[in-house]
């Protein structure tokens, strides 16, 4: 009897052990199952951050090829800008030396006479 009752003690250990054993297993596969879910969450979103990367890259390089394009174009303006205001300077100076010949050819201007204000109309 006493060796039943061990036999039957031991049976009731191993089937508890068993069913605790077999509760762990499907903890386990379970929580494996999450892992392989977060991984694969994981590598789409590092895919994901790489394309937006180079996407990124991209854009920003195509934006340092159109600054360097108006940089250049800006450049290009201003000798233009410089080239246009010694030019204008020259053609004042000449529309002056023109304008101060003429009146000393023609004599229209002498020196001291007041200018005539021309007669208003009512």
């Amino acid at each position: 009897m006493i060796l039943g009752a061990c036999a039957l003690s031991g049976w009731g250990a191993y089937i508890g052990k068993s069913a605790e054993l077999r509760g762990l297993t499907e903890t386990m596969i379970v929580a494996r199952s999450e892992r392989d879910g977060l991984e694969a969450r994981v590598q789409r979103a590092e895919q994901a951050n790489a394309e937006l990367l180079t996407a990124t890259e991209s854009k920003l390089s195509a934006l340092r090829e159109e600054l360097r394009q108006t940089s250049a174009a800006r450049e290009v303006t201003k000798a233009q800008l410089a080239a246009a205001q010694k030019e204008l300077g020259v053609s004042k100076k000449r529309l002056e030396q023109a304008a101060r010949d003429r009146i000393t050819e023609t004599g229209s201007i002498k020196a001291g006479e007041p200018g005539k204000k021309p007669p208003s109309k009512p």
